[in-house]
């Protein structure tokens, strides 16, 4: 114990810096756990119509992550640093984040109304989030200590999504039990203010540094709109795509899963719980072996797990236990899957920077960001298209063919993005000691 807390203690500023994401999860996941329902269920839109929602999210998302991205590449080449983008966008993101809980409340029936509104909440996002990611490639240059602050990162995200399934979900998701449109107001205005709160804390606690060698590099090559593109980003964007298109497809699909597959719509809330305390003990898992093991095997074989997961979770029927065991497994695999292509991120910016002779930081996560939630929106969008096509229709009990096409949603797409992935994974040669040679190089 006195060894663990010694080894804690030295990364007090990683762990300090990754506690924004707890507040940047408790934002995101609750939009993209619940939007869909929110507005099938709630306001009542047509899944087809919602459909088209996300697919101009998508449009806005190609541009506001890059846009992020060039703001906070043109702050840091005016002295105002990642930590300063973050503290000034903090609270129009909360306030965003409020407003998307009010529409019940404000009796939000347009599409463009709700559409403004979430893209105003993706572009302050967007202004928090390029900035508090990049800073990942300045807390540590190490390769394994940014594998472990990619850990900490997971491990406040999966307590923020404790709260997301112990407290949000049961109120939208557990018949009899729903929030009102004024308690769904409260809980956004609150979730709003604790986000506000993380976020000025992961600000002043991140300790920045000076990328290696960029005293040495040319000027112009600060800000960029795009990365270089090569093969290892290549591969990196083919993972984030995976990453964000179909991973998220199970846990979104979770709420109609429970209601209309399972027939036991208080359980959601459960199993969403039991993959995040899945994730939390993945996490440990994984910031462990990473001191010993290259990143990109622990991604693959995380990928792995979570296959086995969701296969174990489809056999399992309707009976509690298994379905519960099976949702740790998955949360033990979605830790590895969500946390550790971040540090690779980070090392690909120290290999483009060998090879190219120029650090496009910014440009590199913001692309990466760009690729990972518009996957997330056009994913909505497909998830919304299909359910329409099938003839789902709310709130009433769902013919055998809407409940295979949601079987088939919720496990193959997964399962195949989690193939593709481990698949790339085989030609991502960055392991920790490739990654230190390129380091004394770049110092050099």
């Amino acid at each position: 114990m006195g060894r663990l807390g010694q080894k804690l203690t030295a990364d007090r500023h990683l762990i300090g810096y990754s506690s924004g994401n707890f507040g940047k999860n408790l934002l995101l996941s609750s939009v993209d756990v619940t939007l869909l329902f929110l507005l099938t269920d709630l306001l009542g839109i047509a899944a087809h119509r919602v459909g088209t929602l996300m697919l101009m999210v998508f449009a806005a998302d190609l541009v506001l992550d890059l846009g992020a991205g060039l703001l906070a590449a043109w702050a840091q080449n005016r002295g105002i640093a990642y930590r300063r983008l973050i503290a000034l966008g903090a609270l129009p993101c909360g306030a965003a984040f409020a407003l998307i809980y009010s529409l019940p409340v404000l009796a939000a029936g347009s599409i463009a109304e709700i559409a403004l509104v979430i893209i105003c909440f993706r572009a302050a996002y967007a202004v928090i989030d390029v900035p508090h990611n990049s800073l990942l490639a300045r807390v540590a240059t190490d390769s394994r200590a940014r594998g472990r602050a990619a850990g900490y990162r997971t491990v406040f995200s999966s307590a923020a999504s404790v709260v997301i399934a112990s407290v949000l979900v049961p109120f939208m998701g557990a018949a009899g039990q729903r929030a009102t449109a004024g308690q769904l107001s409260l809980l956004g205005m609150a979730g709003g203010l604790v986000f506000c709160a993380v976020m000025f804390f992961s600000a002043w606690s991140a300790r920045e540094e000076d990328a290696v060698g960029e005293r040495r590099l040319r000027p112009s090559a600060k800000i960029a709109f795009l990365p270089k593109l090569d093969r290892l980003f290549g591969a990196i964007a083919v993972i984030a795509l995976m990453t964000g298109f179909a991973i998220p497809v199970f846990t979104r699909m979770m709420l109609h899963l429970a209601t209309y597959v399972l027939k036991q719509p208080g359980l959601a809330g459960t199993l969403l719980l039991t993959i995040t305390l899945g994730q939390l003990a993945g996490a440990a898992l994984w910031i462990y072996l990473v001191r010993s093991r290259d990143k990109t095997t622990l991604l693959a074989t995380s990928h792995a797990v979570a296959i086995g997961g969701i296969v174990c979770f489809a056999m399992a029927g309707a009976t509690p236990w298994c379905l519960t065991v099976s949702a740790l497994v998955v949360g033990v695999g979605f830790a590895g899957v969500f946390m550790l292509p971040w540090g690779i991120l980070a090392d690909i910016t120290d290999f483009a920077q060998f090879r190219h002779r120029e650090r496009r930081e910014t440009a590199t996560f913001a692309t990466i960001l760009v690729i990972l939630k518009a996957g997330s929106a056009a994913s909505l969008a497909v998830v919304g298209w299909t359910l329409e096509h099938l003839g789902y229709v709310p709130g009433v009990a769902q013919p055998e063919s809407v409940i295979q096409g949601m079987k088939w949603l919720a496990y193959g797409v997964p399962i195949l993005g989690s193939l593709a992935a481990i698949v790339t994974l085989q030609h991502l040669a960055v392991g920790h000691r490739t990654h230190a040679r390129v380091v004394r190089a770049n110092q050099r």
